[in-house]
């Protein structure tokens, strides 16, 4: 399905929790998700095209849905946080409004309180802070500054592949008590997507990040000068860790230690960065030599 220029994909998961809800009895429900998880993806649509990003394309999960964008913003901390928190916030602020509505009496009936219920959770949910969520991404931009782009997308990722195996034996723990009230098979089907979801953000952490260190080259050379960070590291440290501490914001300078206490280098990101991608991530940066400056 296509809207103007953005093609709307439906993963089978979100079908699946559509037809499930239909067989049971709560179709209102199926269309309640339906309409506000696209309501959703719009309100990331909107801030994404602010910030000058193209968006090739919807695709719709049970917990939400991902805006997959052209130009990625992952690790532009100020874009990508902004992006993210549009879609939970558009969810409160409807949430509210309607809220409004009930207290004057100018909506009512039980549709209109499913349609708050389902607005809350998806909101809530979202916001929890992990990946692939929307509030790992905005976790992600607080935090990337001070832990490093990599470091924080692994520990944000994990904890997503955590909690989505909780979930998991959760649903299949109340369907074997017969807790059917709190619908075992959504916390199933939501485990098993944030599982993988935070398994495909573990797989994809540093290559996101080397595509932000291209982009990040390329405004230094055009503007000039850029915010930097400074940090020291021993010689047996491996060029992975150091990778891992970067931040996609700033331009880093690494300090190596040798004898004695004392610096015995100083390397540039891009330095470390072409080291790891000629000698490999468990080179040690103490062996790292700099020939393409040799004069």
């Amino acid at each position: 399905m296509r809207v103007k220029d953005i093609r709307i994909r439906i993963h089978p998961t979100f079908i699946g929790l559509l037809i499930l809800c239909a067989l049971f009895g709560f179709f209102l429900r199926a269309v309640i998700i339906f309409s506000l998880v696209i309501l959703h993806e719009l309100a990331h649509i909107i801030v994404a095209r602010g910030y000058g990003v193209k968006v090739t394309s919807i695709e719709l999960y049970p917990y939400g849905g991902t805006a997959v964008m052209e130009d990625t913003y992952e690790g532009k901390r100020k874009d990508e946080a902004a992006i993210a928190f549009a879609g939970p916030a558009f969810n409160l602020v409807l949430l509210f409004f309607m809220q409004i509505l009930r207290w004057e009496g100018i909506i009512t009936g039980e549709w209109a309180l499913e349609f708050m219920r389902i607005n809350f959770w998806l909101a809530a949910f979202n916001l929890l802070p992990i990946l692939p969520l929307d509030g790992g991404r905005i976790a992600r931009a607080f935090f990337a500054g001070t832990f490093g782009f990599v470091t924080t997308t692994k520990f944000l990722a994990a904890t997503g592949k955590w909690i989505g195996g909780i979930l998991v034996i959760m649903g299949f723990l109340l369907q074997a008590f017969g807790y059917y009230m709190y619908e075992p098979f959504m916390f199933i089907l939501l485990g098993v997507f944030i599982w993988f979801g935070g398994r495909r953000e573990l797989a994809n952490a540093r290559i996101v990040f080397l595509k932000q260190l291209c982009r990040k080259k390329e405004q230094l050379l055009s503007k000039g000068l850029m915010p930097s960070s400074c940090f020291t590291v021993s010689k047996n440290t491996s060029l992975g860790r150091i990778i891992d501490e970067f931040s996609t914001d700033k331009y880093s300078i690494v300090n190596v230690i040798g004898s004695k206490d004392a610096i015995d280098k100083s390397l540039s990101e891009t330095e470390v960065v072409q080291g790891m991608l000629e000698r490999g991530l468990e080179h040690k940066v103490g062996e790292l030599s700099k020939p393409w400056n040799s004069k």
